[in-house]
């Protein structure tokens, strides 16, 4: 009974990305076609893995067609600019037809040599019992997109279109949830690697302060290697920012002299290196801020928080939630985390942790809800579900990395095609933040830390 509660508890619509069980279904009908039993002969069993691989490859060829196709007839869509030429008249690609919820693909995607990589390694066509999962398909995904910049970064800025910029989510994507990226994490070495490839690199965070000693804090590792690294140049190391609260705060890497009056004040000690200070400083808000953003009232602003904590602390009675869950208001944020008891027997603080459903709950009624509320509707929010709580965000990702993409190349922003932003969170919209990142670049959906290493190790191979 459980087993199947958990069936279907994970096919809820909110849960689901259409395109990668689309391509899942498609690849189950050869693995249900040569599926055997595991006691037949190993000549068979070889003859039946070269099949079932072919015949993957084959189905993922046609797939990075499909999107090819659609990358061409969105480029002449948006070429048109008649009224009575567009979308409609032209009709829609054959790959918005089989998955209409499909975004928008930046780049083509070597599927089918992505695919037999990945065979290498995984042996997915070898497999009898298992057939080809949503993580075998996610992962699938992001080899393609690694092997596309790869190849950029071989064809060079006069033939291709390398890589320019790198965006990152924070928990769960550099370091686990909660964690911090200490100077032993090897992600800190492979960040570094990016900046001296002339990347530019953003973490872009739901996290938002208005300081940045707690960002300093928990990028400790990768502040410390950046100064020590003498092989980047001091424009290299302002390559590296922070885009905190989605979209709402831009913090940038620097290295002042001690006693010198333009440098941040008050800064940490352990920011202090040798005569030397660095961290993070925050960037004006004028130098950055997206023009649609400008727009924004602060009352439309302040009236969406008001509202959404309204409908928290309502959530909160109905569900029955604990005494201890707290509802937090920020300047341009509003959200419910779990609380903390002391444990009677062990006298250790615990957290009191919120269940999945309960979590699941709170953030797709907060955004049905806002959905239909005027003034919300006159600007941009996010509500996500972070693992352990809820929050509601004014802005997004897709705006924070817009907000890069012009910020580092004012006179020609760097282009979707040239940014790729890596994240945990790409459920549909609604109850995880990442997702809005689709509409700014390309995207790798990972699922630990550890995958992000390997992901950035591919990625920064001479």
């Amino acid at each position: 009974m459980s087993s199947r509660y958990r069936v279907e508890y994970h096919l809820k619509s909110h849960r689901k990305d259409e395109f990668i069980d689309w391509i899942k279904g498609l690849l189950a009908t050869p693995f249900v076609l040569h599926a055997v039993s595991h006691d037949e002969e190993d000549t068979e069993d070889l003859t039946t893995s070269q099949r079932i691989k072919s015949q993957y490859a084959e189905i993922l060829k046609d797939i990075e067609q499909l999107i090819l196709n659609k990358i061409e007839f969105d480029a002449m869509n948006l070429c048109n600019d008649e009224n009575y030429l567009n979308e409609s008249s032209l009709g829609t690609s054959r790959l918005n037809l089989l998955v209409p919820s499909i975004g928008t693909f930046f780049t083509p995607l070597p599927l089918e040599k992505a695919f037999l990589w990945e065979d290498s390694v995984k042996a997915i066509s070898a497999r009898r019992m298992v057939a080809p999962s949503f993580n075998d398909v996610r992962r699938l995904l992001n080899t393609a997109q690694i092997f596309y910049f790869m190849k950029q970064k071989r064809l060079g800025s006069k033939n291709g279109k390398p890589l320019r910029m790198v965006t990152f989510d924070g928990d769960v994507t550099l370091y686990e949830d909660g964690g911090s990226l200490i100077s032993k994490n090897p992600m800190v070495p492979l960040l570094i690697k990016l900046l001296k490839s002339n990347i530019f690199v953003g973490i872009v965070t739901a996290a938002g302060y208005d300081e940045a000693k707690i960002y300093e804090r928990r990028l400790g590792g990768l502040v410390k290697g950046v100064y020590e690294c003498s092989e980047l140049t001091w424009q290299q190391k302002r390559n590296l920012t922070i885009m905190g609260g989605e979209s709402n705060y831009l913090f940038r890497y620097y290295e002042k002299a001690k006693g010198d009056e333009s440098s941040a004040d008050n800064k940490e000690e352990e920011n202090t290196e040798g005569n030397q200070v660095c961290g993070f400083e925050p960037i004006d808000r004028s130098t950055w801020i997206l023009e649609s953003m400008v727009e924004w009232k602060d009352s439309d602003i302040q009236a969406t928080l008001d509202f959404a904590e309204k409908t928290l602390n309502t959530l909160r009675k109905r569900l029955i939630l604990p005494p201890e869950a707290t509802i937090i208001r920020k300047k341009r944020a509003v959200g419910i985390v779990p609380g903390r008891v002391i444990d009677p027997i062990s006298g250790e603080e615990k957290v009191i942790r919120l269940a999945r459903e309960q979590l699941e709950e709170i953030v797709l009624t907060l955004q049905s809800t806002l959905e239909n509320y005027p003034p919300a509707k006159r600007i941009q929010f996010s509500c996500f579900d972070g693992g352990s709580d809820v929050w509601c965000d004014i802005g997004g990702k897709n705006l924070g990395i817009h907000a890069l993409q012009q910020y580092y190349s004012p006179g020609a922003p760097i282009a979707p095609a040239q940014t790729l932003h890596v994240g945990d969170q790409f459920a549909p919209m609604g109850s995880a933040n990442d997702f809005k990142a689709r509409l700014a670049g390309c995207t790798l959906w990972i699922a630990s830390p550890e995958e992000t290493v390997d992901a950035l190790t591919r990625l920064t191979a001479d």
